[in-house]
């Protein structure tokens, strides 16, 4: 979603360029909005990594917006029909970045590794000893923090877990997750997620219609 958005204020750049440069013929233009898309690009490619990337997609923004004007061509009313496609389209985008902002949750799965921090690192090898633990259990930490760990226990020892989605519904948030067999190596498999919200109550359910109960 994120390049998305990034893309989408590319177009809208791309648009304002043009209008900025409509005192000239459309060729002319073009080329304009043209070298700008690319020099953009360039740009985000110097800087490289995930610094450039932004930058980068902006400038593929500006270039969709040239590319599309120039098979326009001179006719007004395809022209027309370009740009309030080329506005239209990043609003939507907005809208929808703004209402899953809203509504969603954004999540990541949290490598197990040696990088952890030292609580999740504890609790975790505490799992793999006391493997009849099953559940979830949240931490939030001090720097405003929101993780939930879920443990399979022994009885499913060799699965893997998958986050399949998570949901707000008002002051719940549901965390939907899938597990399947992958010969995991884990006594006790478990996923840490790290959410930036987290409703008062939270549920979580598998696929297969368990409903894990939060680890006290």
């Amino acid at each position: 979603m994120g390049l998305l958005i990034v893309y989408a204020t590319g177009l809208l750049i791309g648009v304002a360029l043009s209008y900025f440069a409509k005192e000239s013929d459309y060729i002319k233009r073009n080329i304009f909005v043209v070298v700008i898309g690319v020099l953009t690009i360039i740009g985000g490619l110097v800087i490289g990594g995930f610094e450039g990337m932004p930058i980068s997609t902006i400038g593929i923004g500006i270039l969709t917006v040239s590319i599309l004007l120039l098979i326009a061509g001179n006719r007004s009313m395809v022209r027309n029909v370009v740009f309030a496609l080329v506005v239209l389209v990043p609003l939507a985008v907005f809208i929808y970045a703004g209402v899953d902002k809203f509504y969603g949750n954004n999540f990541i799965v949290v490598a197990k590794n040696e990088n952890m921090d030292t609580y999740l690192k504890q609790y975790y090898e505490e799992l793999q000893v006391k493997t009849d633990t099953q559940g979830f259990k949240r931490f939030e930490p001090n720097n405003g923090e929101k993780l939930i760990v879920l443990s399979l226990g022994k009885e499913k020892q060799g699965n893997n877990i998958e986050v399949a989605g998570v949901e707000k519904q008002g002051d719940r948030t549901l965390i939907n997750v899938k597990t399947f067999d992958n010969q995991s190596t884990e006594k006790n498999p478990t996923i840490i997620i790290f959410l930036d919200k987290l409703g008062k109550n939270v549920v979580v359910k598998d696929a297969d219609g368990t409903v894990y109960e939060e680890v006290k």
